[in-house]
């Protein structure tokens, strides 16, 4: 990395240390973010999508019915945030579809 043709100068050291500053700023918000981020992602890893049709069972009233291409979107983007593989095969079709 080039170093700044006078880096004793009072001027540019007063300038590199207001950038460290703005930049520890954006560093420990960025930081806040994430930290906000981990129940959702607790939450999403919970979830236990399942498609019983294939199985020819009925669920009892614990369960409730979601959209299949809107819990992949879930999931991806959970992925996409956490590095985390939140499937290790694809959901199942329901048969003849």
């Amino acid at each position: 990395m080039d170093e700044p043709e006078n880096a004793t100068d009072p001027a540019e050291v007063a300038a590199m240390r207001r950038e460290l500053a703005l930049l520890r700023t954006r560093v420990a918000r960025m930081g806040r973010d994430l930290d906000s981020l981990k129940p959702l992602i607790a939450a999403a890893r919970g979830l236990e999508p399942w498609d019983f049709t294939p199985y020819r069972v009925q669920p009892d009233g614990d369960w409730i019915a979601v959209e299949r291409e809107r819990v992949e979107r879930l999931l991806a983007a959970l992925a996409a945030v956490d590095h985390w593989a939140p499937w290790s095969t694809r959901i199942e079709p329901r048969a003849g579809l």
